[in-house]
């Protein structure tokens, strides 16, 4: 795994399931904890364990909760044992992690010895402006976006991979299939037989494909930092409505990646199926 210790934590406070399938699912050795002695706490792999290990490019190998783990008087007997829990309270159901736990893989390559605890902020479910705030406006930027044409209700699967776009693109561009226009696209455009746009894998690219954890249904991204130029524009209307776009306008956020159907050709091929959305700053 490529990112480090804050790049994890960002990810796992912003889409903790897409590190799922990048983790190894432990649980506390509870013959390894007494009363005496928490400076031996062992974890076992087990396929249904309550923590996550994950390791970064240093092999550093780090413990995180998995997510959603919900916390209650029980469970923090053993949590705190692993984490300081800034904060906790019974009745405080969500929390954030501000640093995982480190851990040392042993010679039996399937048990790791707790060698520094992590920290969990816990949140107040009463006491949550910032929290609030920002989720409200972004439910607002999104219907205001989405009232303007009413859209029929879409499909949320791309929502994770749209979050980790937005805090991580990196990440995404390494699941990414880099594609461009294809020149038959460009000279049946310009001889005005066709609008539609079709998309091939290549080297060089102005988007990526991207498939969703059904790996059936796939989207479109711009790459990371385009710049979307007054002759560029004119062909991304074909894949994006854009809203509140004018020429000396260069950045943007993405509402909504477009959505894509592969073409039953011998090479990899798309077209637009949905378009996406696109919102002008």
């Amino acid at each position: 795994m490529s990112f480090k210790e804050q790049e994890l934590v960002e990810v796992y406070n912003e889409t903790p399931n897409s590190l799922v399938s990048k983790v190894v699912k432990v649980a506390v050795n509870q013959e390894s904890v007494t009363a005496n002695n928490n400076d031996s706490i062992i974890l076992a792999s087990i396929g249904n364990g309550n923590y996550w290990v994950v390791y970064d490019a240093d092999i550093n190998y780090w413990l995180l909760p998995k997510a959603k783990l919900r916390i209650d008087r029980y469970r923090y007997e053993t949590v705190k044992l692993l984490f300081d829990c800034n904060d906790y309270e019974p009745e405080y159901d969500s929390f954030k992690l501000d640093k995982p736990a480190q851990v040392s893989i042993l010679a039996n390559n399937s048990e790791w010895k707790l060698e520094k605890r992590g920290v969990l902020k816990f949140i107040n479910p009463l006491k949550t402006p910032e929290i609030l705030e920002k989720d409200d406006e972004k439910n607002i930027t999104i219907s205001s976006v989405e009232d303007k044409n009413n859209p029929p209700p879409q499909s949320l699967a791309y929502t994770e991979l749209l979050n980790i776009y937005n805090t991580n693109p990196k990440l995404l561009e390494k699941k990414a299939i880099k594609v461009l226009e294809t020149t038959n696209s460009i000279n049946r455009k310009r001889a005005g037989i066709s609008q539609r746009i079709v998309l091939e894998k290549a080297t060089k690219c102005n988007y990526w494909v991207v498939y969703d954890n059904t790996d059936k249904s796939c989207w479109l991204f711009f790459k990371n930092n385009m710049r979307i130029s007054e002759y560029r524009y004119k062909d991304i209307q074909a894949l994006f409505e854009c809203y509140g776009y004018q020429p000396d306008y260069l950045s943007f956020k993405l509402v909504k990646p477009a959505k894509l159907i592969s073409l039953a050709t011998e090479e990899q091929k798309w077209i637009a199926e949905e378009l996406g959305i696109l919102e002008f700053i």
